[in-house]
């Protein structure tokens, strides 16, 4: 199996290893233990889930108040949060912060899809539902990344997108191995949204682990000159030199 920052290509990797988030973070630790989804992984990845025990964790009781009549609304309901976070934030890149606990993303709140993958992951957690890390890679096209999460219920993974608000469901959740088997299923989102999945990620997060670093970045000089530039989707800062 594939593991770490490099399993998108030598460009990815060095944009992942130079990531805004302080080197110590569970943000990076998260990219670190990235396991790339293929042939080879496919068994190891898609075992049933054990949901940690959430009862102690900061944004315990504040997760209740997503529970539904089924987990599918209650995803629902924290997808409707956390996307309607995003679309309000309004806050210029060079004051935004990155990384910390998942309660420090509430108060300040973000659009940066990395923390609110973790913060969705958080919720869904402390209501019972497993859920772990999806980090997506356009490999025809530069610094076009993404996080997201993939989410166990009904008996099946199905992606979920916190910064957007998808919920891949047809008949049952849908997972992003069906989605690299069955690219049609892409087809209900945008076309730019549709080839980040040409290559996946998976991490497991458990917040209750206590080695978890939540240490609080700001933006670094890589990421400062990849926000600012205009780059047309190819790489600018010499990630794809031989």
């Amino acid at each position: 199996m594939k593991k770490g920052y490099g399993i998108f290509g030598k460009p990815y990797e060095i944009m992942l290893r130079n990531d805004l988030h302080d080197e110590k973070s569970i943000d990076h630790e998260l990219m670190r233990n990235m396991v790339l989804l293929d042939k080879d992984s496919f068994k190891y990845l898609y075992n049933k889930p054990v949901c940690p025990n959430m009862s102690n964790h900061e944004l315990y009781a504040f997760a209740q108040r997503f529970k539904a009549a089924s987990e599918k609304l209650s995803i629902r309901n924290i997808l409707d949060f956390t996307s309607g976070m995003a679309e309000r934030y309004d806050v210029d890149f060079a004051e935004m912060l990155f990384g910390g606990t998942e309660k420090q993303i509430l108060e300040r709140e973000t659009d940066w899809c990395a923390d609110m993958a973790r913060f969705g992951c958080v919720l869904l957690q402390c209501i019972g539902i497993p859920c772990r890390i999806l980090h997506l890679a356009n490999l025809d096209k530069a610094y076009n990344g993404h996080v997201a999460g993939e989410a166990y219920y009904e008996n099946h993974y199905g992606i979920v997108d916190f910064i957007y608000g998808y919920q891949f469901y047809g008949i049952k959740p849908i997972d992003a191995h069906e989605v690299t088997q069955n690219a049609e299923l892409l087809n209900p989102y945008p076309e730019s949204y549709r080839g980040l999945f040409s290559a996946i990620g998976i991490s497991e997060y458990d917040p209750t682990n206590g080695k978890n670093s939540y240490i609080v970045s700001t933006p670094n000089e890589y990421y400062r000159n990849l926000i600012y530039a205009n780059h047309n989707d190819t790489w600018i800062m010499g990630e794809d030199n031989e």
